[in-house]
C-alpha cells in the first residue's frame, strides 16, 4: 500500500468513530431544539442537554487530536523525504562531479598517450640518424688511428715526415673520438627518451581499463541515484497532496470542536435553548460543509447517514422559524 493511501486509512480509522458520535449528539441537540417546548426548561432536561452538548463536545475533541496525531505523523513523513530528496540530490551532484572529473582525466590520458606516441615515433627516426653518424664517426676515428699509427712507424724511419704526421693523425683522432662520444650520448638519450615515453604510454595503459570501470560505476550508481530521486519525487508529491488534505480536514474538525466548546461553556448555566440555538445551528451547518479533504469522513456510511437527519431537521426548524415568523404578522 502507497504511503498516502496508509495515512489516508489510519487517520480514517482514527477520527471516523469520534466525529461520529459528535455529530450524533449534535443532531440529539438539533432534535431538543424542534422538539422542546417553548420556555424554561426542566432541570431533567437540561441535564439531558448538557449530556447531549458534552458527548458533541468530547466527541469532537478526541476526532481533532486523533487528526492531529496523524497530521503530524504525514508532516514528518513530508519533512523526511524532503531531506532525502536532499541527500540525493547532494549524492547526484557528486556522482555526476566524479564521472566529469574521471572523464577528463581519461580525455587527458589520451592526449599524453597520443603525445608519448608522437615522441617515440620522432624519436624512433632520431635514434636512426644518431646511431648512422656514430657509426659514420666511429669509421672515421678508426681511419684516423690508422694514418697515426703509420705516422708513429714512419718517424722511426723518416722522423721529419713521421713525426709530423703522426701530431697531425693524433689530433684528428682526438677530435673524432670526441665526434664519437657526443654521437654515443645522443644514442643514449633518445634511447632513454623512447624507454621513457614506452614507460608513460604502459602507465596510460594500465590506468585507462580502471578509469573506465570507475567510469561504468558511476554512471550505475548515477543511474540508480536518478531513478530513486524520481520515485522519491512522485512519492512526495502524492504525499504532500494528502498532507494539504488532511490539514484542510483537521482545520475542518478544529472549527467544529471550538464551536462545541463555546456550547459547553455556555451550556453550564442552561435554563433555556434559546442561548443554545445560534451555537447549535451554526455547528450543524458547519458540518455540512465540504472541503478538500474531509470527503472520506462525510462519505463514510453511518455518518452520511446522520448528516442528512442534521439537514433534514435543520430544514424543519427554519421552516418552522420561518412560519412563526409569518404568523406574527
Amino acid at each position: 500500500m502507497e504511503d498516502h493511501e496508509k495515512y489516508q486509512r489510519n487517520f480514517e480509522e482514527a477520527t471516523l468513530p469520534h466525529f461520529l458520535k459528535g455529530i450524533s449528539n449534535l443532531l440529539s441537540l438539533l432534535e431538543f431544539v424542534v422538539n422542546a417546548p417553548s420556555g424554561e426548561l426542566s432541570d431533567s432536561m437540561c441535564e439531558d442537554i448538557k449530556g447531549e452538548v458534552e458527548g458533541a463536545h468530547t466527541g469532537t475533541l478526541a476526532a481533532e487530536e486523533a487528526a492531529g496525531t496523524v497530521v503530524g505523523l504525514v508532516d514528518k513523513a513530508c519533512e523526511e523525504l524532503t531531506s532525502q530528496r536532499g541527500r540525493l540530490s547532494k549524492r547526484q551532484d557528486e556522482l555526476q562531479a566524479d564521472l566529469a572529473s574521471t572523464q577528463e582525466q581519461l580525455e587527458d590520458l589520451a592526449a599524453r598517450r597520443e603525445q608519448a606516441e608522437g615522441q617515440v615515433q620522432s624519436a624512433a627516426v632520431w635514434l636512426k640518424q644518431a646511431k648512422q653518424s656514430l657509426a659514420a664517426a666511429r669509421a672515421k676515428r678508426g681511419e684516423k688511428r690508422t694514418g697515426r699509427d703509420i705516422g708513429i712507424g714512419l718517424s722511426f724511419v723518416i722522423p721529419c715526415i713521421g713525426i709530423p704526421m703522426a701530431v697531425a693523425f693524433e689530433k684528428e683522432h682526438v677530435y673524432r673520438k670526441l665526434e664519437v662520444e657526443e654521437a654515443w650520448e645522443e644514442v643514449c638519450q633518445v634511447t632513454a627518451s623512447i624507454k621513457k615515453n614506452k614507460e608513460e604510454m604502459n602507465r596510460i595503459d594500465r590506468r585507462v581499463p580502471e578509469l573506465e570501470k570507475e567510469v561504468e560505476k558511476a554512471t550505475e550508481t548515477l543511474s540508480r541515484v536518478k531513478e530513486e530521486m524520481s520515485k522519491i519525487r512522485q512519492l512526495h508529491i502524492s504525499l504532500g497532496s494528502m498532507q494539504c488534505n488532511l490539514r484542510n480536514c483537521f482545520q475542518y474538525l478544529s472549527t467544529l470542536h471550538g464551536l462545541l466548546r463555546v456550547m459547553n461553556v455556555q451550556s453550564q448555566n442552561l435554563y433555556s435553548l434559546d442561548q443554545l440555538v445560534p451555537l447549535i445551528v451554526e455547528a450543524c451547518e458547519h458540518v455540512q460543509q465540504q472541503v478538500a479533504g474531509n470527503e472520506f469522513l462525510l462519505t463514510a456510511t453511518q455518518v452520511h447517514t446522520v448528516l442528512h437527519s442534521i439537514a433534514a431537521t435543520l430544514h424543519s426548524l427554519q421552516e418552522s422559524k420561518q412560519a412563526q415568523t409569518e404568523d406574527q404578522f
